[in-house]
């Protein structure tokens, strides 16, 4: 099996590189932007006398790289074309985020918060295959900024898996099921061990 790198892909982390050197690197270098990624990260980007929210100085930063990535085609890369972006394949987009990540925290990427110069984007894809017409009329604003969507999702029993629910549910059950039979098993060893020797 080979696996070689497609030379086209290759060629446009060349070109993502550059981007960063040109256009990324200056704006994170530029006002001492560089606390956001430096050991005085966490006090540089949260406003802790606001309830622990993320400073606007941060948020403004993160949306300046944004669209400078939008304006040169990279943010929208991996949705689909209807919305600007270039249908980026998932083997694509692993590796773009891996070769990102092989260079650091910085402007470019933040594995901590999601950010990066080419974005995941999971709502523009709910939305586009499962939402309304007024929330797919929300799509373009959650790319720029305008829209904050999130996407609520609990861990009961840390069997989350939101594409098949029922299936989620029945693995928790099980797992459960065998957590509190081996925990019974485990308190009648120990009770036994305890108790004194029959007379």
């Amino acid at each position: 099996m080979d696996f070689a790198l497609p030379s086209d892909l290759v060629a446009y982390l060349a070109e993502l590189d550059r981007f960063i050197a040109d256009k990324i690197r200056p704006l994170e270098q530029r006002d001492d932007n560089i606390r956001f990624f430096d050991h005085r990260r966490e006090w540089a980007r949260t406003d802790f006398e606001n309830g622990g929210l993320p400073r606007h100085e941060w948020e403004a930063l993160l949306r300046q790289a944004k669209d400078a990535a939008d304006a040169a085609g990279h943010l929208r890369f991996a949705i689909p074309k209807r919305y600007g972006g270039r249908d980026g394949s998932n083997l694509w987009m692993a590796v773009i985020r891996e070769h990102f990540a092989s260079q650091g925290l910085g402007l470019h990427n933040d594995l901590q918060n999601e950010h990066s110069i080419v974005g995941n984007f999971p709502i523009v894809k709910m939305l586009d295959l499962y939402g309304r017409d007024d929330q797919k009329a929300m799509i373009e604003g959650s790319i720029t900024g305008k829209y904050r969507i999130t996407f609520g999702l609990t861990e009961t029993w840390t069997a989350s898996n939101t594409s098949r629910p029922a299936r989620s549910m029945a693995v928790a059950r099980s797992k459960l099921r065998s957590i509190l039979a081996l925990s019974a098993e485990i308190r009648a060893r120990i009770t036994a061990s305890t108790l004194p020797p029959a007379r």
